[in-house]
């Protein structure tokens, strides 16, 4: 996820502004461009989603925060005509009516922050929004070594592709072993643009499962160590800093 546009909707104006800021500040700290409005009327939000004025565009927000006691208009009911009209928008429900949680989800909320432990909950809620929409369905086709076969894998549980010799073997996260017919130089285009780096002339590896880096190469969230080349170990370890912070692993403070 590279960009978000959102929106935050409190008929109370110090809290709409508190929580756009805060919600703002936390995206861009994981480096996503940050785009968006405040509402103080949810009437107005509604009307922009679903009937926008003569000489206004109709707006399509990716995630909405919403307070759920406003007037004229709850947030509950102001979710489900949103759901509605744009099915893809993400609602997290930012309010201090704990005792009207279990109504929500008739909108199917992303999450629920409660305003008493806003901090703790805006981090904990939007590190999982994050990582959620990293998580896509993408998927790459191999051909087997063994029998020709075809396979589609999912990019995100690939942990790291090895060569050796004229093979290259593709290791995933529930501890298959794949032997592959494919250059390391192919392996390395089809996945240009995932989160998969080559460390070295050996190796292809997943940022989600590097747990370390340094001079003696890469260790891996199961403890194996991989290659990594000198000439490359600077430009690797501020790539998966920005891999952390995109997937929001780290600059999550108060």
């Amino acid at each position: 996820m590279e960009k978000i546009n959102f929106a935050v909707c409190d008929d109370d104006e110090i809290v709409c502004d508190a929580v756009f800021s805060r919600v703002s500040n936390i995206f861009r700290r994981c480096g996503i461009e940050v785009s968006g409005a405040k509402y103080l009327s949810p009437v107005k939000l509604y009307q922009h989603i679903t009937n926008p004025g003569e000489g206004e565009r109709r707006i399509n927000y990716d995630l909405i925060c919403l307070d759920i006691d406003m007037p004229k208009l709850s947030g509950i009911d102001l979710g489900k005509a949103i759901k509605e009209n744009s099915p893809e928008t993400d609602i997290i429900f930012v309010s201090n009516r704990e005792d009207r949680v279990f109504e929500t989800f008739s909108v199917r909320p992303f999450g629920f922050i409660r305003k008493n432990n806003f901090f703790a909950d805006l981090v904990d809620t939007l590190r999982n929004y994050i990582v959620t929409k990293n998580d896509t369905n993408n998927y790459l086709a191999v051909k087997t070594n063994n029998n020709s076969v075809t396979r589609k894998l999912k990019v995100t549980e690939i942990v790291y592709i090895e060569s050796l010799r004229d093979h290259q073997f593709i290791y995933m996260a529930d501890g298959e072993e794949i032997d592959i017919r494919m250059t390391m130089d192919e392996l390395e285009e089809k996945l240009c643009g995932y989160d998969i780096v080559r460390t070295h002339k050996g190796y292809l590896v997943n940022y989600k499962y590097m747990a370390r880096i340094d001079a003696k190469g890469i260790t891996l969230t199961d403890g194996k160590v991989v290659g990594v080349s000198r000439n490359k170990i600077q430009d690797i370890k501020a790539q998966y800093l920005k891999y952390l912070r995109k997937t929001g692993a780290v600059l999550f403070t108060n």
